[in-house]
């Protein structure tokens, strides 16, 4: 039985939410609600939700600084509102998803039926950050769209942000798109030294580091070349001097 927590100030919405789930997804949900934000801090604790369902707008904390006000919560947001302006900043929150009220069936059926097929990849993942902090293998599941792909650390050259996705770029020339933030993957692959982030938007693997350049950019063993930002170019500069494969110009 998965468990969903509804949070929304309006109890028409709230409940029309409850009773769609339940018409769409009959005995698979245990379903919970709360009309405010203090409310569902409360509930969030000791209902252990494994999906949330949050409206944006609501009296005293929206749902933004509802997410901030609890850094370790273990479930997936879906974010719910009347007002469309916030969908870039929903996904910068790395929400599963954002529906627009009144909640169309199809869309929150498409959006739920997302939520499932991830749901059984963490394990994977988190098998796999066991595995990584522990040494004991040096393959990497990621998560796409095709299902779990496992790569081997040593041939990943680098990994960039793509809003809330990833893009490894391989030694054989092959990409692969996960559904996962390179902050995710940040804290998996910066275990083994060899990676450092260095820009927002760029994980690289030093030993693939052809070139380091004085404008701020690496030039990488694929030919491609990665901008630094400055408050990194210290650390680069730094572990770079340390390589024997770096070659300074």
């Amino acid at each position: 039985m998965i468990r969903a927590l509804i949070i929304d100030d309006e109890s028409k919405a709230r409940n029309l939410l409850k009773v769609t789930m339940e018409r769409i997804f009959p005995g698979q949900f245990l379903l919970e609600t709360a009309d405010d934000s203090e409310d569902g801090l409360l509930k969030i604790h000791y209902f252990k939700p494994d999906l949330l369902f949050l409206d944006i707008e609501m009296p005293m904390m929206n749902g933004f600084d509802f997410l901030a006000a609890i850094p370790e919560i273990d479930c997936k947001v879906i974010f719910t509102t009347a007002h469309d302006q916030y969908a870039i900043r929903a996904i910068r929150y790395n929400a599963l998803d954002y529906l627009l009220k009144p909640i169309n069936p199809i869309e929150l059926k498409e959006a739920v039926e997302r939520y499932q097929s991830h749901r059984g990849r963490k394990d994977v993942y988190s098998r796999q950050i066991e595995n990584f902090f522990e040494h004991k293998e040096r393959n990497l599941a990621i998560t796409t769209y095709d299902g779990v792909v496992f790569l081997e650390v040593d041939t990943i050259i680098r990994c960039e942000a793509d809003l809330n996705y990833t893009r490894f770029v391989l030694t054989d020339n092959k990409t692969f798109v996960s559904s996962k933030t390179l902050k995710e993957y940040e804290d998996l692959l910066t275990v083994h030294n060899n990676f450092l982030r260095i820009h927002r938007s760029h994980l690289v693997n030093l030993d693939y580091v052809l070139k380091f350049k004085s404008e701020g950019l690496l030039v990488l063993k694929d030919s491609s070349s990665v901008p630094i930002s400055r408050r990194r170019k210290e650390e680069v500069v730094s572990r770079l001097s340390v390589r024997s494969t770096a070659v300074h110009s």
